[in-house]
Order: structure tokens, then sequence, then C-alpha cells
């Protein structure tokens, strides 16, 4: 295959860039959509100055984009453009096959621009990318590698009794115990889910609120600019047809709240709020829950919980997959 680098910005490269996520199956993270929100946000917020967005790709003969990988430049530290604290995974997207293409077209990218250094942090759990940047070692890049983050995941098979059945029985008494009282209520408790873009536009505020509610740390987390970052995100990511509002309601009135993002016949659970007038009801685990079912039913291959080891992720099922990182650092006289 006869491959072109191309380079360009959000505008030149979102459509192709978006029909290759899809093509490759990628992660939600390695979107456009993701990617220019976070960038319209945070970006250029760089400590040595401006902050540079570097989109690196392939494109084959018939001018198809094949591979990118989106980078960000702060002096002469490089990073995949994103952020670990609102991107669970990072990194480039490639169809099969390609991925050592565009690791030497990062490797060209980072020497033409004199970097010092790079820190690939977000790197998927089995995928190419840690073995093909293994060639900036012959580039005179020192490489370490470590675990980064864990990422617990459940992967699905058959109905709803072979998801419980696969809990260990003290987990599955208590999954059938948070549920037991919503039950008790019969229909007064509905669970739905908004994925249009007006719609989940509409219980965005709420859905804010909730998160600041529900724990201390997440109403630290929610400032302005991440407030706007959530907003910009769960637009664009609607539009797309990427994401999926979650509603726990008790009387029409909304208990619990889930912001999903749906990639690949996966279900991805990335942020969730609760009432707190609802804490005896358990509603926050309770729409998680749910959640699984809902994947189930749609017969999905899995539920991410996405970053972080809380204890109900593994009382739910969850098993790690383990996020990895990679650092780069020039070697003394090593090629620029």
């Amino acid at each position: 295959m006869s491959l072109s680098v191309v380079h360009g910005g959000y505008a030149e490269l979102g459509d192709r860039w978006d029909a290759l996520c899809r093509a490759a199956g990628a992660m939600p993270f390695s979107s456009p959509q993701f990617g220019e929100a976070w960038w319209s946000v945070f970006g250029q917020q760089c400590a040595n100055g401006d902050a540079e967005l570097h989109l690196v790709g392939l494109q084959n003969g018939s001018g198809d984009l094949v591979a990118l990988a989106p980078l960000r430049r702060c002096g002469s530290h490089w990073t995949f453009a994103g952020d670990h604290e609102v991107s669970d995974y990072l990194g480039p997207v490639a169809l099969p096959g390609l991925e050592s293409d565009v690791v030497a077209a990062v490797l060209d990218r980072l020497d033409a621009a004199d970097a010092d250094s790079a820190d690939f942090r977000g790197i998927e759990p089995g995928s190419a990318w840690e073995n093909a940047f293994q060639a900036a070692a012959t580039r005179g890049w020192t490489i370490e590698a470590a675990d980064e983050a864990v990422c617990p995941t459940i992967t699905l098979s058959g109905g709803w009794d072979d998801y419980l059945g696969s809990l260990r029985s003290r987990d599955r008494r208590e999954v059938r115990r948070k549920l037991r009282p919503l039950r008790q209520l019969g229909g007064a408790v509905t669970f739905d889910s908004v994925s249009q873009p007006d719609d989940v536009a509409a219980r965005m505020p709420e859905f804010l609120t909730m998160m600041a509610e529900s724990r201390g740390d997440k109403a630290v987390f929610l400032t302005d600019d991440m407030r706007s970052f959530f907003e910009r995100l769960s637009a664009s990511m609607a539009d797309a047809g990427m994401l999926r509002l979650y509603v726990l309601s008790v009387s029409s009135d909304a208990a619990a709240m889930v912001l999903c993002f749906v990639a690949d016949n996966q279900l991805l659970l990335y942020n969730s709020g609760y009432a707190p007038r609802y804490r005896d009801l358990s509603a926050g685990l309770a729409s998680k829950v749910l959640c699984i079912r809902d994947a189930v039913e749609r017969e999905m291959s899995s539920v991410n919980f996405l970053r972080g080891d809380e204890p109900y992720k593994y009382e739910l099922g969850g098993q790690n997959a383990v996020v990895r990182q990679l650092r780069l650092t020039r070697q003394s006289g090593g090629i620029r």
C-alpha cells in the first residue's frame, strides 16, 4: 500500500478521521469529536508558552485516511493530544497493520521539531502501539514503559441471568439487594436513556448538578472550564451518535444519571451522579447495574467502567485492563 503523510487541523481532517475511527473500531477518546472538545477548552494551556496541535496522519492512494496520531507540543515536550484526567484512553488510531507506519511518521515529526522528550499516556490494553513505539530505541530515544491505570471491564456473553451467574455469590446477592427497594416501588421507577443532541443538551445542567452533589471531589473537579468541556463534549458526541445519557427516575423525579459512550458495541461508563435525597435507595449504584442490564439486553460485547479501581467496579464483575504509559527521552547525541 502506497502511503503519504498528511497534516491538518480538525476542520481539514475531521470527516476522514471520524470515518477512520469507525472503520478501526477505535475508542471514542480517539475521535475528532472528543479531541476537538478537549482542545477547545484545555488544549492551549501550556506552562511553556502556547501549545501546538499536530495531527499526523497517513492516507492511501485514494485519499482515504488510514491512520492518525493527535499530538500536542509544549516547548520541546510532546504528548498525545488529550488529558488523562478526562481521557481514559489516548493515542493514535490506525487500520490493523499500519501501527508501525504511523509511529514512524510520529518519530519523524519529533525529530524534525528537535523534541527532547515525549510522554505518551493512555495506551490501550492489548493494542500494538507499545511494540510499535519500540522503534524509537533505534532512533536515539530511551524508552520507559509502565502501567499507568486500570479500566475494569466486564465481558458480556448471554443474558441477564448469565451475567448474574458470573458474579461471586456475595456480589450477586448484593446486586439483588440493591435493586430490591426499586422493585418494591413498582411502576414509580423508570430507567430510560436519551441520545439525541437536543435531549442530551436539555438534561446536561441537571446531570452536572447531580455530579457535583453526589461527591465532594466531583464538586471540586467541576470547574467552570470543566463544565464547559462537558457541555461541548456531550453535544459533539451525541451528534456523532456515540453518547447515551441514562436516567433513573422515581415518580418522574430524576434520582441518578450515568453519562456513557457507545463505540464498537461497547458501553463505556464515563461519569455519573445521583440526587442525595435518593441515597437510601442506593440510586447511584443501582443506576450502574441497570446500565449493565441495558447493555446485556442490547447484546453488547462489554461494559467498561473506565479509569479507577473503586471497589464497586469489581463487585459488579469488572476485570482489570491495564492502561500503559511510554516515556521517551532523547539520548545524548541522539538522532535529530
